[in-house]
């Protein structure tokens, strides 16, 4: 009586019956249970009051409770204050009691949907929930962890390296990640939290903090943060030396400080001075992470979303990806990094094909409008050098407050250059001063969390430092082991993740992350390939961004392989790698090009190739006398890799396009992969746009008639004057001839297959660019049609259930050698137009200790080879090398 639990949003719930009684369960997707407090006693606050809770244990999860407490004024951190008390849920299948303090309770109905407080609970099944002034019998709120949970849930592993789990912790969270093996706590200490009103510092907060870890033997990883919105004190936000980001797409300001601005500097350094006079000498320190600038603290420009947490403090701010360089602070920064690089205006008139009379007249512009190559170029490589002399600065304030602490520079993104997080030039400036880099970007996806984290590992590790790994957000089981792996084979130091993802979320996440805590340990990887980010190239065709990644994540299941840049090139730091892969190039900057002749020359492997219409480093430099001496000049006579088919051909067969699955199989123009939207009914749909020539191999069996689905949609652009016509090994089989989404049927004869058991179906389609159908649509690219999947079925066999099937790809020498050259002691391998074959890219790869294209992965290390299985989600360590094995897919 006089309690309520709504169900809506993040609180949604059911009605279930578990062992034998009537319960209300957080249902999967929802974190919490709201509860409302109607009773007539309890209608004013503030009230000391006791909740009791009956929980079914069948499931791992953690569970803890936030109230809205007495404040004056209340604020978002007083509604949601939490109660001491953290209980784990371990599958335990029984009953159990959970009781919580809740001390000034304000009874104002202040929580979502009119509530007073909530427990986080997902997953979990409430029988009886009680609120009371009187202390339950047995009840210490000081007490912890069940010891016999914490025996349940003990992970051991070697020391060495650094786990750390957010956001802060109670007593009994403490105790809990220590029988976990977790090192440290990380806590978000933001300069607006500790110094309210200015010069008025408040750090109970955090002394609170320090008590707890200490007595729990744990030690702290604070988040140091300066410039975000939610992060910056209103009274220098309203202040006149305050300074926001501007952005360029439409001159709208950011809540986020400008790090143009020089007034914001001894802001930092006042609050950096301040937190390190408190508590760089309480020894609980692991390390300290830096929390630079940008939404959440990272060291990029504003990326959005807008509205959410961090508008917390000032309420919705201006908020996109873009690019941020339009307050007065930028412009005049510019305008001075211009003076300094061009000397004289018109020296830079002529570089740019501008007539600008003096410097003074010049402003940042969007890159979509710069005058030309040049200055888009030089803009782009102004702002990304600007975030690295801003980390640089954070680095050297924090090195002269903590001499021999331990540093991490927050760090995130895809390397964009829009975002200024430049991640090799961050590394190299910042290894000066014995700082490492933490990476935010993480997912559940083994390969594009390496894409995502690479260049960081290899910088870290060619500048003598080291770094940590974070996950953008939630993950699943499977991306708990995946996160291990790509940590601990990265020769990464420290492994974040947040609290829920391993307590919160099931059995399953948890027991991975037991089963595999045992693998966290430093380890230093052996590569013996790299390949080249054209970052120079990105300021240009930023989708030369993302084809470098997608190539990266097929390279990366045949071989391990490092990312070089200009920088770390400049610095020598090719030396030691056998190959090159130099693809998604069309910048090349001249000392680039010459390094890499200089290590050719020396013996070392390039692979380069081309995207159609794409020349090698043919845009803002003149190198056609570097590929004249680097390159044979011939194009391919035939076909590279002929596939064969792994076994017989499956009576039928489908292909997902743009699932992991398609890798191998497509041929000719596509685009990336994308999740299906035009297909919502399929739950995790994907697709592809193709281009003007796609195509897709097909295993057959010889000598019977097959039929081939394909579901796609059309735009009517698409069609072109006679549809598009479709073939199978070059013989027409049909022609699509209407628009919209549909699923088209094709019957391929007999005759049409020959002897072959690997079949080419091929579309010839007519493209169109979004950027021409849509006004402000940036997209660029030629598109043809969307394809879902396709289906083939032999004659017979259509209520046949679809079975897999294998790809092996033979290279044909004798087609490959004209496009091979000796240059020096090495050699170079040039394949035109080819740079979206990344199964051919991955065949010339020099032999290792794997080989395939089949989602195993593999790791050389000091001890052995640490391998991953993406699909099973398991790590496991070889002491020998194995035999390579055939290319697969």
């Amino acid at each position: 009586m006089g309690l309520s639990v709504p169900s809506a949003g993040d609180g949604t719930n059911v009605t279930q019956t578990v062992a034998g009684d009537t319960v209300r369960r957080v249902v999967e997707g929802a974190q919490y249970l709201y509860v409302r407090i109607d009773h007539p006693a309890y209608n004013q606050g503030p009230a000391d009051l006791y909740v009791s809770a009956e929980v079914y244990d069948d499931d791992m999860s953690r569970v803890t409770l936030q109230f809205d407490q007495m404040a004056t004024p209340p604020t978002l951190a007083t509604t949601y204050a939490p109660a001491d008390a953290t209980y784990l849920l371990v599958g335990l299948k029984r009953w159990r009691t959970l009781h919580f303090f809740l001390p000034a309770a304000r009874l104002g109905h202040g929580q979502n949907h009119g509530t007073d407080f909530r427990f986080s609970a997902r997953g979990v099944a409430f029988r009886a929930i009680r609120v009371t002034v009187q202390k339950p019998e047995g009840f210490d709120e000081t007490s912890g962890v069940d010891p016999e949970i914490l025996r349940l849930v003990t992970v051991m592993r070697a020391p060495g390296m650094e786990v750390t789990f957010g956001n802060d912790a109670n007593p009994a969270d403490a105790a809990l990640f220590k029988a976990l093996s977790v090192t440290s706590v990380e806590s978000y200490v933001d300069w607006a939290g500790v110094e309210p009103e200015k010069d008025c510092w408040d750090w109970s907060r955090w002394d609170k903090q320090v008590a707890v870890l200490q007595g729990a033997g744990l030690k702290w990883v604070p988040f140091l943060i300066a410039g975000p919105a939610y992060a910056t004190p209103l009274w220098f936000q309203k202040s006149p030396d305050s300074v926001v980001y501007r952005c360029l797409e439409h001159d709208r300001d950011s809540k986020v400080q400008s790090l143009f601005n020089p007034a914001l500097r001894p802001q930092v350094e006042r609050f950096v001075r301040a937190f390190a006079e408190r508590y760089r000498d309480t020894g609980v320190i692991e390390s300290l992470l830096l929390g630079v600038t940008g939404i959440y603290g990272e060291s990029i420009y504003p990326a959005g979303p807008e509205g959410g947490w961090t508008a917390r403090l000032t309420g919705d701010y201006h908020n996109h990806f873009g690019w941020w360089a339009g307050d007065p602070c930028a412009v005049q920064a510019f305008r001075k990094a211009m003076r300094d690089a061009y000397g004289r205006v018109r020296r830079l008139n002529a570089a740019w094909g501008t007539a600008y009379a003096s410097f003074d007249d010049i402003a940042t512009f969007h890159p979509d409008r710069a005058p030309n190559d040049r200055a888009r170029a030089d803009l782009a490589e102004w702002y990304q050098q600007a975030m690295t002399d801003w980390s640089l600065f954070w680095v050297k304030t924090v090195r002269k407050a903590f001499p021999k602490t331990s540093i991490y520079l927050c760090t995130g993104g895809d390397g964009h250059p829009a975002l200024g997080a430049d991640f090799t030039a961050q590394a190299a400036a910042i290894a000066r001063y014995g700082a490492g880099v933490r990476i935010t970007n993480e997912g559940s996806d083994y390969t594009r969390n390496f894409t995502l984290t690479r260049e960081v590992a290899t910088a870290v590790r060619h500048y003598a430092s080291f770094c940590g790994f974070e996950p953008a957000s939630q993950v699943d089981a499977a991306g708990i082991v995946a996160r291990i792996y790509n940590a601990t084979a990265s020769g990464a130091r420290q492994l974040h993740d947040y609290t829920p993802n391993t307590l919160c979320c099931g059995l399953k996440p948890f027991e991975n992350f037991r089963n595999h805590a045992r693998w966290l340990v430093p380890r230093r990887p052996r590569v013996g390939t790299a390949l080249y980010l054209s970052r120079e190239a990105w300021a240009l065709e930023p989708d030369a961004n993302s084809r470098s990644y997608a190539l990266a994540r097929t390279l990366r299941d045949a071989t391990d392989l490092d990312f070089i840049t200009r920088r770390s090139l400049a610095d020598g730091h090719l030396r030691g790698y056998t190959a090159l892969v130099l693809a998604a190039s069309p910048v090349l900057e001249p000392a680039s090009a010459e390094a890499i002749e200089r290590w050719v020359r020396r013996g070392g492997h390039l692979i380069a190739a081309t995207h159609p219409g794409e020349v090698l480093g043919g845009r803002l430099h003149d190198l056609r006398a570097w590929r004249e001496r680097l390159f044979a000049t011939a194009q391919p006579a035939g076909m590279l890799l002929r596939p064969e088919l792994e076994g017989d051909a499956p009576a039928r067969w489908v292909l997902r396009i743009g699932s992991e699955q398609d890798e191998g199989w497509v041929t000719g123009d596509w685009s990336h992969r994308e999740k299906g939207h035009e297909w919502p009914e399929i739950q995790g749909a994907t697709m592809r746009w193709s281009g003007a020539r796609p195509g897709v191999l097909l295993p057959v069996a010889p000598g019977v008639a097959h039929t081939v689905r394909v579901s796609l949609s059309v735009p009517g652009r698409a069609l072109g004057p006679r549809g598009i016509a479709v073939t199978v090994n070059g013989r027409p089989v049909g022609a699509i001839t209407k628009g919209g989404r549909q699923v088209c049927v094709f019957e391929v004869p007999t005759e049409f297959l020959g002897a072959q058991r690997v079949a080419r179906l091929e579309w010839a389609v007519t493209t169109w660019r979004p950027s021409d159908v849509t006004p402000g649509n940036g997209d660029n690219r030629d598109l043809g049609v969307s394809v879902q999947h396709v289906e083939v079925v032999r004659a017979g066999a259509g209520h046949t259930p679809p079975q897999t099937a294998r790809l092996r790809f033979v290279l044909d020498e004798e087609v490959l050698a004209p496009l091979q050259r000796a240059v020096g002691r090495g050699k170079t391998t040039f394949l035109p137009e080819l740079a979206d074959n990344s199964p051919l890219i991955a065949m010339l790869l020099p032999e290792g200790i794997d080989g395939r294209l089949d989602r195993r992965y593999a790791t050389e290390t000091d001890d052995g080879v640490l391998w991953f299985d993406a699909g099973e989600a398991r790590i496991w360590q070889a002491a020998s090398f194995p035999e390579t094995g055939r290319l697969l897919h």
